[in-house]
């Protein structure tokens, strides 16, 4: 029998009914009522860049994509029965939105092969700005070779190699889907699915890779109406304990004139960050109707040189952040999607960043008005021997225009980072500020170049010449509307900064946060 390769899919197990999985497709054949194989006509046609590039046109170069999905309900066990999906060519695309069972070929990947047997993997970073990557290794590895970071990578498939006899010993490749090359066909493939099925619900992959449940994206449908249900009900409550809106991106706030919400009906009053309030007011009777609305507001960051020139435009959907807790389960919001967080890993985050030193530096107030930059100086002239560097930028390491900040105040050998409180891309800015601050400070090099400029500007022991990074605090200050005494941070950000903290004192400086109160005028 020849080889073939196969994309395997499992149904949701409350889907029992195969009108229920398909849509825009027309059946095939109708093997018995537990196999049916569906199909989209194919289009044949010329392919577009034969004309647009060559100028000409060629029959025997017309091209189809097929379309074919085969379904198939199987007995797995005395108790259980299921709908597996094989799909063909594009036969991915006749499957209704929410059908398919989430990580079902990577759990099955993960549960059967070595944990250093990894060719590649598809990841996305959803502590920072949502960044996807493939990485492929020339030779099997263990997952840490691919700079995998496991509090803040969310990983999408796995490839690796399998010395699973039923597999053939072959490559497989597991997402939502399973993918594999196997000698296999519809007379034969029932005991290749009981067995992917067992693979399945097997929980051995938690021995090496039990992060894996820390952190998933929630994709079914239902679940996330139901929490965006929940966000609109409190913010119309005005309840921004647990969910609450903050700009999502880094801004350069020497260009920034303020924050416009539309819809608002104060267009005059300039706001340097998104007001719960008044984003709830910018609606009509100032109540959302529903989170299709959050989809349509625009929020706009205004332009210093123009009233009417936008920085940034970001629906308003994608600037809420926070984390909600619905029937046990702890849910957290970021950029737009939700994720399901396990508990036990939400409450060593949470119980890390809750003992995290506060500093006791008495840090001024910042006006509603004053955007980071101001609030800096103002800060500087506030301590007694502060001194305002956050406009001194020293190249370090390699590459044109990679230059160092070395911080934003410096007050008695305490290395001030200010930013104010967003998103956790925004926020993620300001943690990596300051662990690439503490790896320059310690390059010889780097401190004379800065020293140099230091001297330039007329300040003098600033940095010590035998610098020690003992003697050196670090303290990241958020600007904060929420006048807690921690400051209050997504649960991402919570993730970014238990690592920048570790990475912080590892090279021997100590660490503190503070929560900088942000105040109308």
């Amino acid at each position: 029998m020849a080889k073939i390769n196969l994309s395997i899919y499992l149904i949701k197990e409350e889907i029992t009914d195969f009108s229920d999985i398909v849509e825009n497709c027309e059946e095939l054949q109708i093997v018995d009522e537990n196999n049916i194989i569906y199909y989209n006509r194919s289009l044949v046609q010329e392919p577009d860049w034969l004309y647009k590039f060559f100028s000409i046109h060629r029959d025997e170069l017309r091209t189809a994509n097929s379309k074919v999905l085969y379904l198939k309900r199987i007995q797995v066990n005395e108790a259980v029965t299921r709908i597996f999906a094989l799909t063909f060519g594009y036969g991915r695309t006749l499957f209704k939105d929410n059908v398919i069972e989430e990580q079902f070929g990577l759990k099955i990947v993960l549960n059967t092969i070595q944990k250093n047997k990894i060719r590649k993997i598809t990841k996305v970073d959803i502590g920072k700005n949502y960044k996807q990557s493939q990485e492929q290794m020339p030779r099997e590895s263990d997952i840490g070779e691919f700079g995998f970071d496991i509090d803040r990578d969310l990983i999408r498939f796995v490839t690796g190699k399998s010395e699973d006899e039923f597999f053939g010993k072959t490559i497989i490749t597991g997402g939502d889907i399973f993918n594999l090359t196997i000698d296999r066909d519809i007379s034969n493939i029932d005991e290749l699915l009981i067995y992917c099925y067992n693979k399945y619900k097997l929980t051995t992959y938690q021995e090496n890779f039990e992060w894996l449940d820390n952190i998933k994206l929630v994709r079914d449908k239902g679940l996330i109406d139901r929490l965006n249900d929940e966000v609109v009900s409190r913010f119309n409550n005005g309840d921004f304990s647990q969910v609450w809106m903050a700009i999502p991106d880094l801004i350069e706030w020497r260009n920034f004139r303020c924050i416009y919400i539309q819809g608002q009906d104060d267009r005059h009053v300039e706001y340097n960050d998104i007001d719960n309030d008044v984003f709830v007011d910018s609606f009509k009777n100032s109540t959302i109707e529903n989170f299709e609305q959050l989809k349509q507001k625009n929020i706009y960051a205004r332009s210093n040189a123009s009233e009417r020139t936008n920085l940034y435009n970001w629906k308003a959907y994608k600037c809420i952040v926070g984390s909600i807790e619905v029937e046990n389960d702890i849910y957290a919001i970021n950029g737009g999607n939700w994720y399901k967080i396990n508990r036990d890993f939400a409450q060593d985050i949470n119980d890390t960043y809750n003992a995290l030193k506060l500093s006791e530096i008495l840090f001024i107030d910042c006006p509603d008005d004053k955007n980071e930059d101001e609030y800096n100086s103002m800060l500087a002239n506030s301590l007694r021997g502060a001194r305002l560097i956050h406009t001194i930028n020293i190249p370090f390491g390699s590459g044109k225009g990679n230059s160092i900040e070395p911080c934003d105040v410096i007050y008695n050998k305490r290395l001030m980072h200010i930013k104010n409180n967003g998103g956790s891309s925004y926020l993620s800015h300001l943690f990596n500020q300051a662990t690439v601050s503490c790896q320059a400070l310690k390059d010889i090099s780097f401190r004379t170049r800065l020293n140099e400029k230091l001297h330039e500007e007329g300040m003098y022991e600033i940095i010590d010449n035998n610098f020690i990074a003992d003697n050196y605090t670090v303290v990241l200050g958020i600007i904060n509307r929420y006048h807690d005494e921690r400051p209050k941070i997504p649960f991402f950000s919570k993730v970014s900064i238990k690592y920048a903290a570790q990475a912080i004192t590892n090279m021997g400086y100590k660490f503190e946060i503070k929560n900088i109160k942000k105040i109308k005028n």
